[in-house]
Order: C-alpha cells, then sequence, then structure tokens
C-alpha cells in the first residue's frame, strides 16, 4: 500500500537467465477527479530497467482513459520511421490537416505542418525537435506500410456508431515519456475515474529482470510550470538591419498555456520585438533585434540594464521568470543587403516611433482568407539571388505559392509579393512577424503585424 503522495523504492526480479514476468504493484486510494503524477527513475541512475507503468483497478484490469475513434485511414509510405522521427509520409496527405490526430501503432501524434507535396513529410508536433505523443503514449519505430488512423477522442463510455473503421481504447499507461525528458523512464498522468482503490504496476517493458534492476517510484501532484530559454544572444547586428533570435519553453507538468516574453531597457538606437508569445501548447517563439544606421555603438553598461522575462497564467494566477538576458549585442557596419517587409496598401513612414524606428506596419487576414505583404531588398553590391524565411507567423498560418525553390528574390530584382495563408481554425490574435535574408549573415527586417 502507499498513501499518496509518495517513494517507493524496489527491484525487478526474479526468473531464468534474465526474463521473468516479474512486477511490483503499489495500492493508493482516490477520489474521483484526484490527477497524480506517476514517474519511474531507474535507467536514468544507471539501472538496465526499461520500467513501464501501467494503473489498474482493485482487480488488477486496466483502468481506461479515451476512446478513439477512426474516420480515416491512412498508412506509411516510402520508408519506415524511427522513434526519434520529426514526421513521417503518410499516405492520402491532401485529405490531412494542421491539428488532425493520429493512431499509429500505439502511438497518438498531432499534425504540426502538413505535407507540401509527393516529396515532404507530414511533421508531428512540437514546433521542432523529435514528434512528441500525446495522452502518454510513447514514440516507437514503424515500418513502411504500417496502418495509420486519423482519430478522434471520445470519453470512455461513448456510444460511438459503427462506420467500418476500428475504435481504439486507450488505457492509464506509459513506456517511455512520451516528451523524451527522462529518457528510457517512465511519467504517466493519472485522473481518477472514480472513488475507489487502484493498483500502480511497474514492471520492464521487455520482461527482463536481474538483480540490479533497481528503481525509484515517485507519485506526487501535478505542479504546472514553466522555463523559457533565449537562444542567439550576444549577436552582431548590421546597421539598418535586424538578427533574430529565439526563446523556447520548457512547459512542465503538462501545462500548455501562452506564455508571454517581455523585453526591456534596450540602449538607444536598437529595438526588439516586444512581446513575443509562445502560443498555447506550442514551445518556441522567434524575436528580432534591430539596429538603426546611425545608432551609437552600444557599450557592455548599455546591454546590463536590458531585461527579459517570462510571464504566463497557471491555475488563475500570474507567474513571472528571469530569461537569460541578450547579452552583449556589438553594433557592424551596413550590410550589402537590407531586408524591409512593407503592406503594400500603406508605405511604412519612417521614425515614426519615440525610438526612431517606424512604426510596424500591419496587415489583417481572415480565418481560412489569404493576404498579401510585399518584401523588398536594397542591395549593396550583392545581386545574386536570394532566399528567405518568415519567422514566427500565428500557428495555422503560411507562406503560400512558393514553389519547391521557396521564397525567392531573383538575382537583378528588389522585391516580390509574398503570399500569407491562414487556416479556418486560427484564433483572433496580433502577433509580429519578420523576414531573414539567408545570405550575407542572415540579415532581418523590422518587424510586421498580422
Amino acid at each position: 500500500p502507499l498513501t499518496l503522495p509518495a517513494t517507493a523504492q524496489g527491484r525487478i526480479f526474479g526468473g531464468d537467465h534474465g526474463q521473468s514476468s516479474d512486477s511490483d504493484l503499489y495500492r493508493f486510494d482516490a477520489k474521483a477527479g484526484d490527477q497524480w503524477i506517476f514517474e519511474t527513475n531507474a535507467s536514468r541512475s544507471g539501472s538496465p530497467l526499461d520500467t513501464k507503468i501501467e494503473i489498474l483497478t482493485a482487480d488488477g484490469q486496466p483502468v481506461p482513459r479515451l476512446l478513439l475513434r477512426c474516420i480515416r485511414d491512412s498508412e506509411l509510405e516510402f520508408r519506415g520511421i524511427s522513434g526519434d522521427s520529426r514526421g513521417a509520409r503518410l499516405k492520402n496527405w491532401e485529405e490531412i490537416f494542421v491539428n488532425d490526430y493520429f493512431y499509429i501503432g500505439g502511438e497518438i501524434v498531432k499534425q504540426f505542418r502538413q505535407r507540401r507535396g509527393p516529396d515532404a513529410e507530414n511533421d508531428f508536433y512540437p514546433d521542432t525537435g523529435a514528434r512528441f505523443c500525446f495522452w502518454d503514449t510513447t514514440p516507437r519505430a514503424h515500418a513502411v506500410g504500417e496502418p495509420a488512423y486519423q482519430v478522434l477522442p471520445y470519453p470512455v463510455g461513448t456510444q460511438l456508431p459503427g462506420n467500418g473503421l476500428p475504435v481504439f481504447t486507450v488505457n492509464f499507461e506509459n513506456d517511455d515519456e512520451s516528451q523524451r525528458k527522462l529518457g528510457k523512464d517512465s511519467r504517466l498522468t493519472f485522473v481518477a475515474p472514480a472513488d475507489g482503490a487502484y493498483l500502480v504496476r511497474i514492471a520492464d517493458v521487455r520482461n527482463f529482470s536481474g538483480d540490479n534492476f533497481k528503481y525509484d517510484l515517485v507519485a506526487r501532484r501535478p505542479q504546472p510550470d514553466f522555463k523559457v530559454t533565449l537562444t542567439g544572444a550576444n549577436p552582431t547586428v548590421s546597421a539598418g538591419s535586424g538578427k533574430q533570435f529565439s526563446v523556447k519553453a520548457e512547459r512542465l507538468d503538462n501545462f500548455a498555456g501562452p506564455i508571454r516574453i517581455d523585453i526591456t531597457g534596450l540602449p538607444p538606437g536598437f529595438q526588439a520585438s516586444t512581446p513575443i508569445v509562445i502560443l498555447p501548447g506550442l514551445f518556441e517563439a522567434h524575436g528580432i533585434i534591430n539596429c538603426l544606421s546611425d545608432a551609437a555603438a552600444p557599450t557592455e553598461a548599455n546591454w546590463g540594464l536590458t531585461k527579459v522575462t517570462a510571464t504566463a497564467t497557471i491555475a488563475g494566477k500570474e507567474v513571472t521568470h528571469d530569461v537569460n538576458n541578450l547579452g552583449t549585442v556589438k553594433k557592424a557596419d551596413k550590410p550589402k543587403v537590407i531586408v524591409h517587409l512593407e503592406n503594400i496598401e500603406a508605405p511604412v513612414q519612417p521614425g515614426t516611433l519615440a525610438t526612431g524606428f517606424p512604426k510596424p506596419p500591419e496587415i489583417t487576414i481572415e480565418p481560412g482568407g489569404s493576404i498579401t505583404c510585399k518584401l523588398r531588398v536594397e542591395r549593396n553590391g550583392f545581386n545574386d539571388r536570394i532566399a528567405f524565411d518568415v519567422p514566427n507567423l500565428p500557428h495555422g498560418i503560411i507562406v503560400d505559392d512558393i514553389g519547391l525553390s521557396g521564397i525567392l528574390i531573383p538575382e537583378g530584382q528588389t522585391e516580390r509579393t509574398v503570399f500569407l495563408r491562414a487556416e479556418p481554425w486560427v484564433p483572433e490574435q496580433s502577433r509580429t512577424f519578420f523576414a531573414i535574408a539567408q545570405v550575407e549573415g542572415n540579415q532581418g527586417s523590422c518587424p510586421m503585424v498580422i
């Protein structure tokens, strides 16, 4: 028996030749709606144990978590994927959209970016790095041709009329932690469906065992929180241009709300896009620091006054954490390429803000609609073609009609129209974005507001 919260130590041991069906069971009581996080520490401490956590009823039956109704079938094509892959090539990709859930051989993923043609992949959440899984399922390797299903989640007990496709039951269990923070160790969030006694079972997922197959089991209440790290500190910013930086969130204990990053105290002649918002359920956002052509070279003392903070609302309470600073920013000479993003119908008026920078141009897009803006460059001795990125657009808004070559301004030309398209579900918001030229040190534009 365990009285929660608690920490227990155990060992998976028994059988011949290191193989066994040994498992450890702990009994605990919970009220309906109680939330507990169970996690193991084994491989992180050098144990050869590869843990699996399961929650069972008092008589040893799995506790169902939700139902997944399949609404469209697909399969992996072209090649298989590893557990660390970012995405996959899914058949019938033209029918798959952003934020669709997919069930692939026991794991549940969510599409972050649509496949942009037959030679591209469906990218899964999160916005960067290897894919995460949802509802504590575990990323796994999958072979080419393996079935995949677009699914909708439903509460346990929902009556789902047959449609010729399977209905999967997801139980409260976890092999490897679904966001890859714990290596081979396990983490499971349990929400008690009813008052009563439950069992938590710990075993080796391979049915291995041994005298040194030790583990710690921690049972605790969720403590949702976040940490934010700034990357791209200590940049060199060219006169009249900008340099990109990023902010990345580590979300703790299922916290999924928006996180606002504020930057204050920049020296004269410099500006940074602020506030920057890491959108709900996402992990990264991007900003730009710009320098006026006639700005004085900053000093280390100037930059010592700059402060970066991250704020979010958790359980109705505003929580603020300090973020590592921009460091020491240096000013460089005027670059060979200067980038501008402009509203086609409203030219930028220079020097309209007290800082000496122009007021950011604005464009408005409707959910499900499209809008255009103008990308313009000043060429100062650079005559080759220029490829661009457009970072920090709201999730669900993309640069459309770019073809296989991406966003380009050809040799000798100085401007092009950029087409932006929004998915129908994009919520109302205002967000800054900018353009980055992938030449001459990745020069950036001043921010624009959508």
